[in-house]
């Protein structure tokens, strides 16, 4: 993807917005499956969830989690699944009722107590800590409990985050069940004081509504032959002198998301940078599963990160 079309971004308290691409009114769901088209998270935790569902509905909002280890689809550096959070049972975040246009929103989650992390603690090549999968797991019902959609998450294959090289860094991986998916490599947020020619994120993003794909097909992005579309990379860099610093995440991190009606994914796995920095930051981000939405003064990017807390 050219440089000038990069659409992810990196930040410092995440603010994950799915967009879902809707006009007025319209609905995109299958019966009464709700959407997110944004979420936000802060200091690595989820702080909002936004989306789209038949007006009136009450709108139950669940989550699953589980640790993975990064990696490819077989190979020498195989990707695997690491134990489920709490037994894999999902865990009630809450309910809210769609308005009159189908919008539902949860707010200041982390200020009501709940806290929900979405990026790993650390780095991990190959242990359970570097790789961290939330299922967002929405259901419209007749009321609390009851007359309530079944949840239809798309699902992750791999994702692999790899050091190419001294200076460049990619991510690759593969997700099935998704309307619209995406994936991401930054080294650091996007937003620093380093120059213009200095790129800390790349991201690429498909709509499997397109002419050419079929909905929910196998969304594969691969580094080498074969696959659906290409990986992303990023230039490796560290600017930490006086006159130019340049905040950077203590890790290369790669990222999946994935939205379909009744459920969305995100996935992401962090590796060690393999250098010593002088300026690193926390991981914050805004995603989107689409750029056809009204967001208001939000950026135009798939994800957008930048730079609040320093460790």
């Amino acid at each position: 993807m050219p440089q000038g079309q990069r659409m992810f971004a990196v930040t410092a308290g995440v603010v994950v917005a799915m967009g879902l691409g809707f006009r007025a009114v319209t609905v995109h769901s299958v019966g009464n499956a709700p959407l997110v088209y944004r979420v936000t998270t802060n200091n690595n935790d989820l702080d909002s969830v936004e989306g789209l569902a038949p007006p009136g509905r009450l709108v139950e909002l669940w989550y699953k989690q589980r640790n993975f280890r990064e990696g490819i689809d077989g190979g020498t550096d195989p990707f695997s699944w690491c134990a489920w959070k709490n037994n894999g049972n999902p865990i009630y975040l809450g309910a809210v009722t769609a308005d009159a246009t189908g919008t539902w929103r949860f707010t200041n989650l982390r200020a009501a107590g709940t806290s929900v992390m979405v990026f790993p603690p650390s780095a991990g090549h190959n242990t359970c800590q570097g790789g961290l999968l939330t299922q967002l797991l929405p259901r419209a019902c007749d009321g609390p409990g009851w007359g309530c959609t079944s949840w239809a998450p798309p699902t992750l294959h791999w994702l692999n985050v790899k050091r190419q090289n001294a200076l460049t860094a990619t991510a690759g991986g593969s997700i099935s069940g998704a309307e619209t998916t995406s994936i991401a490599v930054a080294d650091g947020p996007d937003d620093g004081p380093e120059q213009s020619s200095v790129y800390d994120v790349d991201s690429n993003g498909i709509d499997t509504r397109s002419p050419g794909l079929v909905w929910g097909q196998r969304v594969t992005w691969k580094c080498g032959a074969g696959g659906t579309a290409a990986c992303p990379s990023v230039t490796v860099h560290d600017a930490t002198t006086i006159t130019a610093p340049d905040p950077e995440f203590p890790f290369l991190l790669g990222t999946i998301q994935g939205h379909a009606p009744g459920g969305s994914v995100f996935a992401a796995a962090a590796i060690n940078r393999g250098e010593a920095l002088g300026f690193t930051v926390n991981v914050n981000a805004k995603l989107r599963a689409s750029l056809d939405i009204n967001l208001g003064c939000d950026r135009k990017k798939l994800f957008d990160f930048s730079v609040p807390f320093v460790y």
